[in-house]
């Protein structure tokens, strides 16, 4: 199979090298195979696969890789996740078109089928009543929440336990906010039928529980932002603060149980630069320790060994790096074979059979999408599945750079800056892609495939990314240092890492863009305000412009913490807010402007925009407007993408080739 997908990719590669340049739809599509998981008998694959715009569940055989069941949702319904309960049967989860948005919204309802597909059942959701399919009585009850599974209950075949998060209405609209007190219940797999077990007594907060349905563990976050963590010895027994309960530290969270119910394993920080690791707590003598060496910079995932617990952590200095647990173990051992035989590339092992015999692989880096590989453990075969964005030869993608760059207060400022392939005397234009967020797990440039990185790379254009301050990854000190610096020392990071990459002859220092999502145009509007000779065009797509409104406009100040988040990040003088907001510094833009937004946007809202443009008019520089009337917080429809991104490299190509 190797051997077919090598010729057919060569055979493309030829014909796009003669075209000088990779079709627009390689980008804007979304992924084909999605996501695959290995049944515990390892005789199935369960498959999210997109095909005509949807999101289907196929069955396949591991033996023939032919379909032998799956499900194909209704309307503009798409498969959000799948579960296996046992190796005949699964649990998913439908995200759905409401409210007229682009982008599929998750319901929180679950449904059960069999391998075959037969047997399918909707076991949970706003939707489950069965009464009005005809019948007076109804086996289960319409529930207006969210569920997530908490265990599978690996001694009872007809049961599940889940936690039930009630919707919190609003005016006439019913939001998943975590505001209410979770419900833990048992779950039939087959009727739908639950039985109340217990009420967890803090809001926004989730549970440990074992095989047998023991909720031990419970970790909550307080308006204020601050993480707690409980423990109780049994479902009969109080609640204890973790640390009474143990002697650990205060910031330590749990996160899962060893197969053998031992140990648990818990998240917390270490070091001077607050570093985001995994501890083991040893539950007969109350013992906590490391489970990794030091390393630099957060553990961003974790891979488990055969009892369930941390052994393998990737994390992002630069390139993805990876950290061993201390303990020796078969997972560790096995992992370490994969990622010298797949060198270079990010290496997990995404399921595994029961026996651990049988492992899926996925395997991804800066210019592959990503790969699925069935490995044999014990004869250390690997058998090639698939692979994502599969109409993409990495052999024509542009790498990316690892960088790093000295700023004022001796801080060192890391990225990453992708070259074109196509070969030129002239330095390329650049364009200084700016991540949003900022302050959350996950908000920052990462050494991975990224398909706007490489649509403009393929265009022609150096693209630059940088972790500012302020960016998760390298620690909460490194995070914390761009509390109240959004329009401030954040900036400079990004400005000072483009003057180094055109000091540093990378880049055409008379051409640079500025463009980002979210904070990430926020961002690149205020770059250009801060240094208005720098740019030649910036582009802010859902962009906040007026920082005023987050507090008034955005759906933060109505979520869980959020006032708190906004008065930690941004502060409340609105001196200082108005100073680091774009809208009343239009006048000081030389660049030319593009705005993008979607009229759905909650986080964001359009009025950001909307008030920016007509400054920018005011001012003499009116910009370009790209709307999307059924887009919320970032552009889905693969129409409207497509739309997207080619006004946008028309924008560029305009503002610096011409």
């Amino acid at each position: 199979m190797r051997r077919i997908l090598g010729a057919i990719l060569a055979f493309y590669s030829l014909f796009i090298s003669a075209n000088d340049q990779l079709p627009l739809d390689y980008f804007i599509k979304h992924g084909d195979y999605l996501d695959l998981q290995l049944s515990p008998d390892g005789k199935h694959l369960a498959a999210r696969v997109r095909a005509d715009n949807k999101v289907i569940l196929g069955i396949l055989s591991t033996d023939t890789m032919a379909i032998v069941g799956g499900i194909r949702p209704q309307n503009n319904d798409i498969i959000h996740s799948v579960t296996w309960v046992n190796s005949e049967r699964l649990l998913f989860e439908y995200a759905e078109k409401q409210f007229s948005y682009d982008r599929p919204v998750p319901t929180g309802e679950l449904f059960a089928m069999n391998v075959d597909g037969s047997k399918t059942e909707m076991l949970y959701g706003y939707r489950a009543g069965d009464a009005k399919l005809g019948s007076r009585l109804s086996s289960r009850d319409d529930v207006l929440a969210s569920q997530e599974v908490l265990s599978l209950l690996e001694n009872d075949e007809r049961h599940i336990l889940i936690t039930e998060y009630p919707w919190d209405k609003q005016g006439d609209v019913y939001y998943d906010n975590r505001v209410k007190q979770p419900i833990i219940s048992k779950l039939n797999i087959s009727t739908g039928r639950k039985r109340k077990v217990d009420v967890l007594p803090h809001n926004r907060s989730s549970a440990l529980a074992t095989k047998d349905g023991q909720v031990l563990f419970m970790r909550w976050q307080d308006e204020s932002g601050i993480f707690h963590a409980a423990y109780r010895d049994s479902n009969d027994s109080e609640w204890k603060n973790l640390g009474d309960a143990f002697s650990v530290a205060q910031n330590l969270i749990p996160r899962g149980l060893s197969e053998d119910e031992k140990f648990v394993y818990l998240s917390g920080f270490t070091g001077e630069e607050v570093i985001y690791t995994y501890f083991k707590l040893d539950l007969e003598s109350g013992e906590y320790t490391e489970i990794f060496d030091s390393h630099a910079t957060d553990i961003e995932q974790v891979l488990y060994d055969e009892n369930g617990m941390p052994a393998v952590g990737v994390t992002y200095p630069n390139k993805s790096e990876y950290v061993y647990a201390k303990e020796e173990s078969r997972t560790r051992k096995i992992h370490k074979l994969l990622a010298d035989a797949f060198g270079g590339q990010t290496v997990a092992i995404a399921s595994h059979t029961r026996d651990w015999k049988t492992l899926l692989v996925h395997v991804r880096s800066d210019v592959n999408p990503g790969e699925y590989y069935l490995f044999d453990s014990e004869t250390l075969d690997a058998q090639f599945i698939w692979a994502n964005s599969s109409w993409i030869d990495p052999r024509l993608l542009a790498p990316m750079k690892p960088i790093s760059v000295e700023v004022s207060g001796g801080e060192t400022i890391n990225g990453y800056l992708t070259l074109p392939k196509q070969s030129s005397e002239e330095k390329p234009p650049l364009v200084v892609m700016i991540h949003g967020g900022p302050h959350q797990s996950g908000t920052r440039d990462f050494w991975d495939y990224n398909s706007e990185t490489q649509f403009l790379a393929s265009r022609g254009y150096a693209v630059l990314q940088v972790n500012f301050r302020g960016s998760d990854g390298y620690g909460e000190r490194y995070k914390k240092l761009g509390y109240r610096e959004w329009g401030g020392k954040m900036i400079d990071d990004i400005n000072d890492s483009v003057k180094w990459a055109i000091d540093k002859e990378y880049v055409d220092g008379n051409n640079v863009c500025a463009y980002g999502a979210s904070y990430g145009g926020y961002a690149a509007l205020m770059s250009a305000v801060k240094e208005p000779d720098l740019y030649e065009c910036t582009i802010g797509y859902v962009g906040i412009y007026d920082l005023q409104y987050m507090f008034t406009e955005s759906d933060i100040p109505n979520n869980w913490g959020g006032k708190a988040y906004l008065k930690r990040v941004l502060g409340s003088d609105k001196a200082q807010l108005k100073a680091y907001s774009p809208l009343y510094h239009a006048d000081k833009i030389k660049a030319n402007v593009m705005l993008i937004h979607g009229s759905k946007d909650r986080r964001v809202p359009e009025i950001n925009s909307e008030a920016l443009s007509q400054a920018l008019i005011r001012a003499g520089n009116p910009p370009e407007y790209l709307q999307y009337s059924q887009a919320g917080h970032g552009v889905f429809d693969e129409e409207d993408r497509r739309e997207l991104y080619q006004g946008l490299i028309n924008f560029l190509d305009k503002n610096l080739k011409s």
